[in-house]
């Protein structure tokens, strides 16, 4: 069985649980709300509900996650692989022209673009 909720193993009830955040500290809430018309409260409960859940929902005991496995390898990890053969190729062909103004391909001795009509230049 699967759950979207964070679960973790409580040392303490010996089971995996769900966990949950710490409560909420209703006086500073009060004094927040107070004290500050409210946006001090918006920003305490921005940070309360940002904060991760790991907390034992039967226990109240502090759980810590095992830590996954990074995808990425470090840099001591790598192992790098060079070759001791130089391989060059040359790239033999027509280079292909394009219209500066619109970029429509040119055929090769075209003095002006069929495209748009501008005069073309040889570089």
């Amino acid at each position: 069985m699967t759950t979207l909720n964070p679960t973790g193993w409580c040392p303490r009830c010996q089971q995996n649980v769900l966990l949950k955040r710490e409560e909420i500290d209703t006086c500073l809430a009060i004094i927040l709300l107070i004290f500050t018309a409210g946006i001090g409260l918006i920003i305490y409960l921005a940070i309360y509900y940002s904060r991760p859940e790991e907390n034992c929902i039967h226990c109240g005991a502090k759980i810590t996650t095992p830590q996954t496995q990074s995808p990425y390898i470090s840099q001591t990890q790598q192992t790098s692989y060079s070759t001791s053969v130089n391989v060059s190729e040359e790239v033999t062909g027509v280079k292909p022209s394009f219209c500066a103004l619109c970029g429509e391909k040119l055929d090769s001795g075209t003095r002006f673009c069929p495209n748009c009509g501008s005069q073309i230049t040889d570089n």
